[in-house]
């Protein structure tokens, strides 16, 4: 029976409440930067979440669209991880500050995951499409990677935008469950604790629910916040499990 916690609270300030190498696994969708890319091209994946969070106040985030401080908020995630197992889903703009500091200043190993869209905007005037989404995952241990089956093992998903889920949960930036938990399976056991600082709608919690492991979740958004927590209640009806 998984014991699932959610906070509607800022996550920096909750991740003070957590005790040093506790979390077994991080997995979340953290702000993508939106800014303005080369010649004119505009990562609008998450254009979405723009006008509904650009007053939020969340620290190190000094405005939606912009992401976020990645080394600040990685080394509260390093700190309360027993040993760096995280999964972060970002745009291609944030690559390389990811790997500068996961990969060049901690050594992780890693590997990039993608989620291939079929119908996404149709916007490439002097650009690609944007039609892949990154997920990108850093660890230092040998022992926390152990996918089951092939499926489970490839790296790249082909999955249209997930707009049925999109419009239950009002969440613009939802992703597949099915591939949250794919994620979730491969690089814990039953019974760890799993963590989202940016929960959004609630997906990995579910996840976790559905995969009988420990959760604890952070979202800033009181609107997230309920929803995701009607999502997980409702969820409670479905398979055996624990809200709180």
């Amino acid at each position: 029976m998984s014991d699932i916690k959610i906070f509607n609270q800022d996550c920096l300030e909750y991740m003070k409440t957590i005790k040093d190498k506790s979390v077994d696994l991080i997995v979340t969708d953290p702000p993508y930067d939106l800014h303005v890319g080369i010649a004119g091209g505009s990562c609008a994946s998450h254009m979405g979440r723009t006008d509904r969070f650009k007053n939020e106040n969340v620290a190190g985030i000094k405005d939606f669209g912009s992401g976020y401080d990645i080394k600040t908020f990685g080394k509260e995630f390093v700190r309360i991880m027993k040993d760096i197992n995280i999964y972060l889903w970002c745009n291609k703009m944030q690559i390389p500050e990811y790997f500068n500091y996961y990969v060049n200043e901690l050594g992780c190993k890693f590997e990039v995951l993608c989620w291939h869209k079929g119908n996404c905007m149709p916007t490439y005037h002097n650009k690609y499409l944007t039609d892949t989404e990154y997920c990108l995952y850093f660890r230092n241990g040998s022992n926390q990677l152990h996918p089951n089956s092939y499926e489970d093992a490839q790296t790249f998903w082909f999955a249209p935008i997930n707009q049925v889920d999109k419009n239950k949960y009002k969440h613009p930036t939802i992703k597949p469950l099915n591939m949250i938990e794919k994620l979730v399976r491969n690089s814990s056991n039953e019974g760890d604790l799993v963590f989202d600082p940016f929960l959004g709608s609630g997906t990995t919690g579910v996840a976790c629910k559905h995969l009988n492991r420990n959760f604890i979740g952070t979202e800033i958004s009181e609107e997230y916040f309920k929803i995701a927590q009607d999502r997980l209640n409702e969820d409670k009806q479905h398979i055996e499990g624990f809200f709180e």
